[in-house]
C-alpha cells in the first residue's frame, strides 16, 4: 500500500474511534456516573492483584489532600478499579535518574509512566522492559480495541525485535510549549511584538533594562534559557528534541542549527537580558516564579494551569499575557513542541510480579468513563453536564484544589471523549478559565500550523540504536548532549562570554563526536532513512492526521 493509501486507512480508523468514543465516553448525554458500574464489573475478575505504578511528582498536591501514598484519587483507584496500586512518585524534571536508581536498586514500579522515548529505549536496550503482545491478546479489552483502531499504537510502541513494549493514547494534535509574552510591558514601552529573532533580542533588552514594571529598579529579565527555554529557542532555529533532521530528503546531523541557537541565546546572556545564574535553575521553577511574580517578559514553558494564572494576576493586576508565534530566524520560522496525535507514554518493568494485573489496571485507565472522572473528578461534586453533554465545572476554585490528576491520566486517549475532546467545551467560564482558553486558542493559531512547521523527525520517529551506537552517543551526552539533555560544551559557550564563541563550540563538540565514533551514528541514521523513508509516518503525515480529526469532529468524514 502507499503511503497515501496507508494513511487514509489510519484515519478513517481513527473516525471510527472518535464515533464509538463518543459514545462510550458519556459526552452525548449519557451518564458518566457509569464509571463505578464499569469499575465494578471489572473487579469480577477471579484475582484482583497488586501493583506498583509511576507518578511525575510536580509538587502541585495541596497538604491537605495527602500526597501520592495516599490522597482522594488514589483511593478512588482503588476503590473503583479492579487491582490495588501503589504509586510510586517521580520527580518530574529528573525521572531519569530517579528511574535508574529504581532499576538499579530493584525497585523499579511494575508500570512506568514516561514521556520521553530516549528514556524508554534505553530501558529496552538494558533488557528492563517487559514484551506486550500476548498479554495485551489474552487480558485486554479496551486497549486492545484501541489498538486495532489506530494501528499506529502498535507501530510506534514496537521495538526492533518485532515484539510491543510501549502503551499509548490518541489525542488532537495539541500545542505543548509556547512563549508568553507580557503584552502591557509591549504597550508600555512602545514596542511591537517580535516577528524575527532579532526583533525579539531587542525586545529582550528593553524588557530588562527599560524598567517596565515601573519599580525604578533594574531587576527584570527579558527571557528565560532555563526550563524549556533552550529547547524552545533550539526550535525558533529549526533544531528539534534530537540531533538528525531531513535535509533535502536525507537525514544529516543537523550541526549548523544547534550553534546558531546556542550563538544566539549567547548574544542574550551577554547583553544581560537572561538571569546570568539560570544554569543553576535546573527544573525552571526560578524562571516561573519571576514571570508569576511580575519579573519576566517572555517565559519559554509549557501550559499555564489555573493557579499559575491566578498568582499572576495577584501579583501583576494590570498585566496582560499573550502568545508570541516562534520568531523567524535565518532558517525559516517554526513550532515548538507538540503534543503528538499518537504518543506512546508507557512500558511494563520486564520483572513486574502480576503482568496481567498491570493489563488490567490499564484497560481501567484507558476506558472513558474512568478516564472522565479521573481528568474532571466526580460528576454532581466538581462538575455537572453542561447542554453540549460535556462536563462543567461546578465551583472553580475547589476543582483547583481538589482535581490535581493531569499526570495521574497519562494513559487517557482524550479523543475517546468524542466532541468534548474538542475545542473550548466549557458553559459559563471563569475569568481564569476565559483567559486560559484565550490563550490555548492563541496557542493552537501561532502553533498548530503546516507553514510553520516542528522539525520533522523526532525521537519517537528515529530507530532505537543498536547497542554498540548507543553506546557512542551515551558517551557524549555530558559534553554535547542529546535531545534536550543540555550539554557543558554548548553551555560553556553560553556563559563564557568572548573567551569561547559557538564557533569553537561547534568545533569542539564535532570533535568529540568524531573520537567517540559518532560518524558511524550519522551514518546508521542515514542509511535507515534511505531505505525506510517512503513508509515513515511524518511531518506531512501528521498534520494529515490531525486535520483528519478535526474534520471528523466538524461532521466531514471523508479524507
Amino acid at each position: 500500500m502507499n503511503k497515501k493509501g496507508r494513511n487514509r486507512g489510519v484515519v478513517l480508523s481513527v473516525a471510527a474511534v472518535l464515533a464509538a468514543g463518543a459514545l462510550a465516553a458519556g459526552c452525548n448525554n449519557q451518564d458518566t456516573s457509569g464509571a463505578k458500574k464499569g469499575a465494578e464489573a471489572q473487579q469480577t475478575e477471579p484475582k484482583r492483584g497488586s501493583i506498583t505504578v509511576s507518578i511525575y511528582d510536580r509538587n502541585n498536591i495541596p497538604p491537605e489532600e495527602g500526597n501520592w501514598d495516599k490522597n482522594r484519587w488514589t483511593e478512588w483507584v482503588n476503590k473503583h478499579g479492579p487491582v490495588d496500586v501503589k504509586y510510586v512518585p517521580v520527580p518530574r524534571w529528573e525521572s531519569l535518574q530517579k528511574f535508574n536508581a529504581l532499576f538499579a536498586s530493584a525497585a523499579a514500579p511494575d508500570l512506568i509512566l514516561e514521556y520521553d522515548t530516549n528514556y524508554r529505549n534505553q530501558w529496552y536496550a538494558q533488557k528492563l522492559l517487559m514484551p506486550l503482545d500476548e498479554l495485551i491478546d489474552k487480558h485486554s479489552t479496551i486497549y486492545k480495541e484501541l489498538m486495532s483502531k489506530v494501528p499506529l499504537l502498535k507501530k510506534l510502541g514496537t521495538k526492533d525485535d518485532g515484539k510491543l513494549y510501549e502503551i499509548g493514547r490518541v489525542t488532537p494534535l495539541t500545542t505543548n510549549h509556547a512563549i508568553y509574552i507580557r503584552e502591557d510591558w509591549l504597550q508600555k514601552l512602545k514596542l511591537e511584538a517580535p516577528k524575527t529573532t532579532e526583533e525579539l533580542l531587542q525586545v529582550a533588552k528593553a524588557f530588562a533594562n527599560r524598567d517596565p514594571d515601573g519599580n525604578g529598579k533594574k531587576d527584570t529579565f527579558g527571557v528565560n534559557l532555563s526550563g524549556n527555554g533552550f529547547t524552545i529557542m533550539n526550535h525558533m532555529f529549526g533544531h528539534g528534541l534530537n540531533d538528525w533532521d531531513i535535509q533535502g530528503d536525507r537525514v544529516v546531523h543537523e550541526w549548523d542549527r544547534l550553534k546558531a541557537s546556542v550563538a544566539f541565546q549567547k548574544t542574550l546572556f551577554d547583553a544581560g537580558s537572561v538571569d546570568k545564574d539560570f544554569l543553576t535553575d535546573k527544573n525552571g521553577e526560578k524562571a516561573k516564579q519571576d514571570f508569576l511574580s511580575g519579573k519576566l517578559g517572555m517565559y519559554l514553558h509549557q501550559g499555564l494551569s489555573s493557579s499559575d494564572y491566578d498568582t499572576f494576576k495577584k501579583n501583576n493586576p494590570e498585566g496582560n499575557i499573550a502568545i508570541l508565534p516562534l520568531p523567524k530566524s535565518e532558517f525559516g520560522q517554526f513550532s515548538p513542541v507538540l503534543g503528538a496525535p499518537v504518543q506512546m507514554v508507557a512500558a511494563v518493568n520486564a520483572k513486574a510480579a502480576d503482568p496481567k494485573a498491570v493489563i488490567r489496571y490499564i484497560d481501567f485507565m484507558v476506558k472513558p468513563e474512568n478516564a472522565i472522572v479521573i481528568k474532571n473528578g466526580l460528576e454532581g461534586v466538581h462538575w455537572r453536564k453542561g447542554s453540549n453533554g460535556c462536563p462543567q465545572k461546578i465551583d472553580p476554585e475547589k476543582n483547583k484544589k481538589e482535581v490535581y490528576t493531569a499526570d495521574l491520566n497519562m494513559l487517557s486517549s482524550e479523543v475517546l471523549f468524542g466532541k468534548c475532546a474538542f475545542g473550548d467545551s466549557m458553559e459559563n467560564p471563569s475569568a481564569t478559565d476565559k483567559a486560559l482558553s484565550e490563550l490555548n486558542s492563541q496557542a493552537k493559531k501561532a502553533y498548530i500550523s503546516k507553514e510553520r512547521p516542528v522539525p520533522a523527525l523526532n525521537a519517537t520517529t528515529l530507530p532505537l540504536l543498536p547497542d554498540a551506537l548507543s553506546i557512542v552517543v551515551k558517551n557524549v551526552e555530558k559534553q554535547i548532549g542529546t535531545g534536550v539533555v543540555r550539554g557543558d560544551i554548548w553551555m560553556k559557550a553560553i556563559v563564557n562570554g568572548p573567551g569561547f564563541t559557538a564557533d569553537q563550540a561547534l568545533s569542539e563538540a564535532k570533535a568529540v563526536w568524531e573520537q567517540a565514533g559518532g560518524a558511524k551514528v550519522d551514518e546508521f541514521y542515514a542509511k535507515w532513512y534511505a531505505g525506510n523513508k517512503n513508509a515513515l509516518f511524518l511531518l506531512d503525515d501528521l498534520y494529515a492526521f490531525d486535520e483528519q480529526i478535526q474534520q471528523f469532529n466538524r461532521g466531514r468524514t471523508d479524507p
